[in-house]
Parts: structure tokens; C-alpha cells; sequence
């Protein structure tokens, strides 16, 4: 708990240095070796916080299962979490001159991060409660958490493995053939499926994510990616018929003249 206390005084602290610098002399806050440093410092010592803020029978933000009970404390680490990684990430893309990726290669990245929160809060509920779990007996409400939660975390590994495995094949073919996104449009699919069916097992009556935390938002967001993933390919794989359509009635004209 102190930790959680110190940590945000360094936070202001650095972020007031580098307003200041900002204002008096912005070429000196925006060179890697200082910005770049101090913001991905930030970023480390914050993922700490995150973890005791979060995943700790101590913690101040949650209880033992990740149910909030400290709402500001809660959604504001999360805040900072994505404060300071885009902030590490601008930084970083400049000094490195690295070129944005496709649309569905950040997409299913989006996935397997939240699919990794999902599968963190599974896991954590499981090594918290762990030894209820093995006292419980079958059919019992602890043993249906207990199932439950287990279920959510294969759910959350299964959505991270495909996940990835998609954004490398995306990152590597940029522009797949019909094939190839028909396929990827089937695997996403049948994703949403399963973190559709996981919504009813992990957020329902006597699922370990029927409050409000980590797993509840983690169980929303992974079928809303999906979803939103389905849906982008589907319309990837309209265009590219039409342009294959275009293309071949194209050479047809220009055989026949």
C-alpha cells in the first residue's frame, strides 16, 4: 500500500519536470534519450502499481475476486495505464521511424491484449481462491466459480493465441486474398461466438465476473473486438470481390479486342 502511495508523487513529479520543460524549452523534453526515457520509466514503475492496485488481497481499488470497491482509484490506474503507454509509444515511433501498421493488424493486437487482461483476472481469482476451489464439492456454488473461472481463462488464452496468430499473419501478407480473409473472417466469427457464449458464463449469476472489474470489462471488450474485427473483414472481403470481379471482366474485354 505504501507503494501505491509513492508512486504517484514520482508520477507528478516527473510530469511536472516535463511541463515545464515543455513550456521553457520543448527541443530538450522531446528528444528520445529524456521524454522517451522518463515516459517509459513512468510507464515501468505504473505496471507495478497497476499490479498492486488490482491483483492484491491488500489492494485499496479491488477485493480479493476483482470486484471494484474503490471506483476512482480503479478506473484512473487504468487511465494512467494508457496515458503512458501511448506516450512511451509516440516516442518511441519517432525515434525508431517506424511505419503505422494496417488497420487489422492493430485490430487483432487489440485482441490479444484484451484477451490478456481477461485471461490475467482468471487467473488471479484462481490462485486467490485456490484452496476453496479444491475444498469445494461438485455442484456446489464455490466448485460452479471456481469452473467458471477456469473456463474464462481458456477462453482468454484461446482469444490471445488466435489473436496473434493472426496479427503476424496480417503483418507479414498486409493484402491476403479473398481466401485468405474469408478465412480470417471465419476465425473471427467463431471468436465472437465464444466470448459470446464466455459473457454468459463468466458475467452471469455465480460467474466470477458478474461485478464490476477487470474480468466483467475484459468479458465485454474481447466479444465487442471480435465482433468489430468480423465485421471490418466482412466488408474487406466485399471490396476485394468486387475488385477481383472488376479486374477479370477487364481481361475479358481486352482478350476479346
Amino acid at each position: 500500500q505504501m507503494y501505491m502511495v509513492i508512486c504517484p508523487c514520482i508520477m507528478v513529479t516527473f510530469c511536472f519536470i516535463m511541463t515545464c520543460l515543455c513550456i521553457f524549452d520543448y527541443n530538450v523534453a522531446n528528444q528520445f534519450y529524456v521524454g522517451g526515457l522518463v515516459s517509459m520509466f513512468l510507464m515501468v514503475i505504473w505496471v507495478g502499481c497497476v499490479i498492486l492496485t488490482l491483483h492484491k488481497e491488500s489492494s485499496w481499488a479491488v477485493d480479493e475476486i476483482a470486484e471494484i470497491e474503490n471506483a476512482n482509484l480503479y478506473y484512473f490506474t487504468w487511465a494512467t495505464v494508457l496515458n503512458t503507454g501511448m506516450l512511451s509509444s509516440s516516442y518511441l515511433k519517432e525515434h525508431f521511424h517506424l511505419k503505422p501498421k494496417g488497420f487489422m493488424v492493430v485490430l487483432w493486437l487489440g485482441v490479444v491484449k484484451i484477451c490478456f487482461v481477461m485471461f490475467g483476472s482468471c487467473v488471479d481469482i484462481l490462485m486467490t481462491i485456490g484452496s476453496q476451489c479444491k475444498a469445494a464439492e461438485n455442484g456446489d456454488d464455490t466448485d460452479v466459480f471456481c469452473k467458471r473461472t477456469e473456463a474464462g481463462a481458456f477462453f482468454g488464452f484461446l482469444g490471445m493465441a488466435a489473436g496473434f496468430l493472426a496479427a503476424v499473419y496480417r503483418f507479414f501478407i498486409p493484402s491476403p486474398s479473398v481466401k485468405g480473409l474469408i478465412a480470417e473472417s471465419v476465425m473471427s466469427s467463431v471468436l465472437a461466438l465464444i466470448f459470446a457464449f464466455s459473457l454468459a458464463m463468466v458475467t452471469g449469476i455465480g460467474g466470477p465476473g458478474q461485478a464490476v472489474g477487470d474480468l466483467y470489462y475484459g468479458s465485454w471488450l474481447a466479444f465487442f473486438a471480435a465482433l468489430g474485427v468480423a465485421s471490418g473483414l466482412y466488408v474487406e472481403v466485399l471490396k476485394k470481390s468486387q475488385q477481383d470481379h472488376v479486374s477479370s471482366d477487364s481481361s475479358t474485354i481486352c482478350s476479346e479486342n
